[in-house]
């Protein structure tokens, strides 16, 4: 090998590591913790319809498990 293609080499190897670097802090970065629906965030008309809050609490679950 000549040293054009060694430096070509040690110029990519810099890059991969870079972008698995790069790559790993992003993911930090971006990650959430749930956060569910309170007793606040129910409309008050439908506070004693338990069909309504049952229906809601599905939906979160399945939103929850979509989304962690």
């Amino acid at each position: 090998m000549n040293s054009e293609e060694d430096e070509f080499r040690r110029i990519e190897a810099e890059a991969k590591r870079r972008a698995a670097k790069d790559e790993d802090d992003d993911t930090q970065v971006y990650a959430k913790p749930w956060q569910g629906l309170s007793w606040e965030d129910m409309p008050e008309e439908y506070a004693g319809d338990s069909n309504f809050l049952s229906g809601a609490r599905w939906a979160e679950a399945r939103l929850k498990k979509r989304n962690t």
